[in-house]
Formats: structure tokens, C-alpha cells, sequence
């Protein structure tokens, strides 16, 4: 009997995944928000999904609350309503309003920290409820679950004049970040919880180097402050990360901050692109973005199989990226492999592996639904991360056009990919994948937008390429 699993992979909070791909960011620049775009825009609709059913569920209860119950929901709905007016002022009211950003322990492990050091290039303060302590510049505080200083509740750090503030134990790329703005420390039962607030703008000048490397055209890089301009200021209104008490973090959940400190180039992309969005129907676009296309253009139809074949067996020189590594890439599994694969996501449902096929390509040519045939049923897997997941490579290398072999990855490079089964003595040995780009392939690719820029392109050209020319590209200050 034919049976067709649907599997989602909820790997939002998989810190190894994320610790590995930073872990490659240096040598490889943005390959690791290649993947995140996908499985970020996989889980929003994922919780929008739960939160309507959720709704629903609390709509078929029974009305029979008693009064103390109807005072507190009563409560509930007025305290939200003037958060959500709160959050209205603070977005209308300033051009340039204020960002919270929950800081992740190392290597973006956890929200939670066990132990925090703060410090100051400039004399700052410490406050708590009705407290507060005056340090001096380079001093350090130190705070664990034990610190008697939570006795006063959360607390808030200023800086007495312009500097930066330093967490010495924070591990990222940049050795002893640095950040601008206050902070807030809270504890809780999990452990401690540190947000940084500060200027929308100013947040962008460090997340900016940290997605793109700042080595790249400077019409590139305004490309991409527009892209997390408006990628922030979506998550300042959809509250994701609202039971932190931020709008966002700072991995690659969201979007990179801090990885690696400002520098010059990035700070001149976001200052020449000040309050610049993307909009379509007067809405904030939702700017996605990935390392390397596979060269597929929007306008092109190719959910045909015969017709995306076709044009991935080969380059052309018309596209962007045709020089990258990623643009075209290989990789061959055995039939062990598949099979090991087959039983840790699908135990029991597969069994030894007799044929894969794409059964379902979006217009871009992407693979949106894989069928998994085995000696015990049939799988549809449907969802491009889903399936770069499962044919995520192993030990087996994957080899780019340039002849080089790509790191160890937890993902397939991408969807763009087509199948042939590889047989030995007339016996199915394995499969050999062939395909091309790196990411999820909605948006704005970061290396197209570079060679674009390389081409004389402006930002405002490059983002239209990408998102369309019905969208408008405009000041909002």
C-alpha cells in the first residue's frame, strides 16, 4: 500500500546546525544564511499555521468561564492591545526607532546564558529597582544565576557618554564583541536573558558585514541594508520573539548581527540607503535572501523536468554567477547512505531504496515534492528544506564546478538539483545529483547582486531584478 508521509522539520532551535554553519562563515563567507532564509519562512508560516489553530481551538470552548477567569482574559486582551499600541507609536513615531535584539550564548547555542560579563570602552551605570552603581570604564560586572544583584530585579546598562560596551566571554567571529546602545540583563528560571536596544540604523551597520562580506561592490552591499532594513522591521512588527522581550536575535534565526563588528563599507551602505524599504500593495516586502543562484530567472518556466534538465546540464555566460563555485555542483550517494537516511527520518516506512523522483518543481525549477520508492512503501517528502535535509550530505563530498570540494554541509546546497540513478553489474548502486546555487532561491542572491554591482547595476536595479518591478523602492523617514 501507497503511503505518503508529510514530515516538517522544526530545526529552528538546533544550535549545532547553527554553531556549524558560523563555524564555516570565515573561510566561506555567506554560505551560512544561505539555509536559514529557507527554514526561517518554513517556520513562520508554520507558527501563523498553529496560532490560527490555536484560535480556533479557543473559539469552540465552552463560554462558561467563572467571573474571575472572564476579568483576567478581559485583562489579557487590554494589556495586549496596549502593547500592540505601544509598538504602533514606537515604529510611526521615530524614523529610526529602536531595535531590541536578544543576544545568544556562544556560538548561538541558546537564548539562555549561564554566566555574562559586561564591560565599557567609557565610563556606564548599572541599574536595578531603586539601585543603581556608577562603573568606570574597562571595569568589569559580572553576573551568574547567584548574583545578588537580581535581588533588585532586572538589570538595565548606560553608558555615560558615546562608546560601546564589550562582552569578553561572548565567542563569535569578532573577538570580544562590542555593542552600541543599552543593555538589558534578566533572569529567569532558564537562565539569563540579555537584549541590546539601540537604533534600528545602527543595528544594520553590524549586520550587514555579518551576511555579506563587506569586500563586496558597495551598490551590493546598499542592496542588501534595504533587504535587512526591511527584514527587521517586519520582525518589530510580527513579535516572533516577543516572550523574550525582543523583536529579534541575533542569529541565524533571524538574521546575522555582530558576527562580525561594522566596518567602514557596510556603514556607508546604510547611511547612503537611510529609511529605504521595499514595498508592494503599501506593505513592507519581505526580503529573503540567499547565497547563489543556480542561474534560473524568475521569468523562466522550468517546473518541467525534461526542460530544468536541460538548462542545468550546462553554464551560460548570460548568467550572473556563472564563475562561482556554487553555481553548479555535484554529489553522488550510495544506496547505503539513502538507506541510513531512509530509516533515521522514515523508520520502517521505506526500506532498502528503489528509486527517487522529483514529482513536483515550482516555476523556478526548484524541487518542491520528492518521492522516496523502498522495498517497504512509498514517501513523498514536500517542502525544499525537508528534502535538502534528508539528502543532506555525509561523508561524500560535494564537488564544485571549480573542481573543489565544498565543507562538510548539514543541507544539500539547494533544490535545484535533478537525479540519476547510478547502476554497477546492472545493480542500482546509488543516485548522482546534479545541481546548482546554494540557498533557498527566493529573494535576492547575494553573489548575483555582487556581479551585478560588479556590472555597473544599481541598488535600486538590483533589488527590482530580484523582487520585481512591481514593487517600490522608497524613503520611508
Amino acid at each position: 500500500m501507497k503511503r505518503i508521509a508529510k514530515r516538517q522539520f522544526f530545526l529552528l532551535g538546533c544550535a549545532s546546525l547553527a554553531a556549524m554553519l558560523l563555524s564555516l562563515y570565515d573561510r566561506y563567507g555567506i554560505v551560512l544564511t544561505s539555509s536559514s532564509r529557507s527554514f526561517l519562512a518554513e517556520q513562520s508560516q508554520l507558527q501563523e499555521q498553529v496560532l490560527r489553530e490555536n484560535q480556533k481551538k479557543g473559539g469552540n470552548r465552552s463560554t462558561g468561564q467563572s467571573g474571575k477567569e472572564s476579568k483576567t482574559m478581559a485583562e489579557n486582551k487590554a494589556g495586549a492591545e496596549t502593547e500592540t499600541a505601544e509598538k504602533d507609536e514606537r515604529m510611526a513615531s521615530d524614523a529610526n526607532p529602536d531595535i531590541r535584539v536578544l543576544l545568544c550564548s556562544d556560538n548561538y547555542a541558546s537564548e539562555y546564558h549561564d554566566r555574562i560579563t559586561i564591560t565599557a570602552d567609557v565610563p556606564f551605570r548599572v541599574s536595578g529597582q531603586g539601585t543603581e552603581r556608577h562603573c568606570q570604564a574597562g571595569e568589569q560586572v559580572e553576573l551568574t544565576m547567584q548574583s545578588n544583584e537580581f535581588l533588585q530585579g532586572d538589570l538595565v546598562f548606560t553608558m555615560e557618554e558615546d562608546g560601546v560596551f564589550q562582552l569578553p566571554y561572548l565567542k563569535r567571529a569578532a573577538e570580544c564583541p562590542s555593542y552600541e546602545g543599552s543593555l538589558h540583563v534578566e533572569k529567569r528560571e532558564e537562565g539569563l536573558i540579555l537584549i541590546n536596544t539601540l537604533p534600528l540604523e545602527t543595528y544594520l551597520c553590524y549586520v550587514v558585514p555579518s551576511e555579506m562580506p563587506s569586500s563586496y561592490p558597495i551598490e551590493a552591499l546598499k542592496a542588501q541594508a534595504v533587504c535587512a532594513r526591511c527584514y527587521a522591521m517586519l520582525q518589530m512588527e510580527n513579535s516572533r520573539c516577543e516572550e523574550f522581550g525582543a523583536d529579534l536575535d541575533d542569529s541565524v534565526s533571524y538574521q546575522v548581527y555582530n558576527n562580525i563588528g561594522k566596518t567602514d563599507a557596510a556603514v556607508q551602505a546604510v547611511q547612503q540607503t537611510a529609511g529605504m524599504v521595499i514595498k508592494e500593495d503599501g506593505q513592507i516586502e519581505n526580503t529573503l535572501y540567499y547565497s547563489t543562484s543556480c542561474g534560473l530567472r524568475m521569468e523562466e518556466e522550468a517546473s518541467n523536468e525534461a526542460v530544468f534538465c536541460a538548462a542545468m546540464s550546462g553554464s551560460r555566460a548570460s548568467d550572473a554567477e556563472c564563475e562561482e563555485s556554487w553555481y553548479r555542483w555535484n554529489t553522488l550517494f550510495s544506496t547505503e547512505e539513502l538507506n541510513a537516511a531512509a530509516e533515521t527520518f522514515y523508520p520502517g516506512q521505506i526500506g532498502q531504496i528503489l528509486s527517487l523522483n522529483v514529482l513536483k518543481r515550482l516555476e523556478n525549477g526548484r524541487a518542491e515534492v520528492l518521492q522516496v520508492t523502498g522495498t517497504l512503501g512509498t514517501v513523498a517528502i514536500e517542502g525544499e528544506y525537508a528534502i535538502r535535509q534528508f539528502l543532506r550530505p555525509g561523508d561524500q563530498a560535494v564537488i564544485l564546478q571549480d573542481g573543489s570540494r565544498a565543507p562538510s554541509l548539514g543541507l544539500l546546497p539547494s533544490a535545484f538539483c535533478y537525479i540519476t540513478p547510478q547502476y554497477q553489474g546492472g545493480v542500482l548502486s546509488g543516485f548522482l545529483l546534479n545541481g546548482g546555487g546554494y540557498g533557498h532561491g527566493d529573494g535576492m542572491s547575494q553573489n548575483g547582486a555582487k556581479h551585478l554591482a560588479e556590472e555597473g547595476w544599481s541598488c535600486q536595479e538590483i533589488l527590482k531584478y530580484y523582487y520585481g518591478d512591481g514593487v517600490e523602492i522608497i524613503c520611508d523617514t
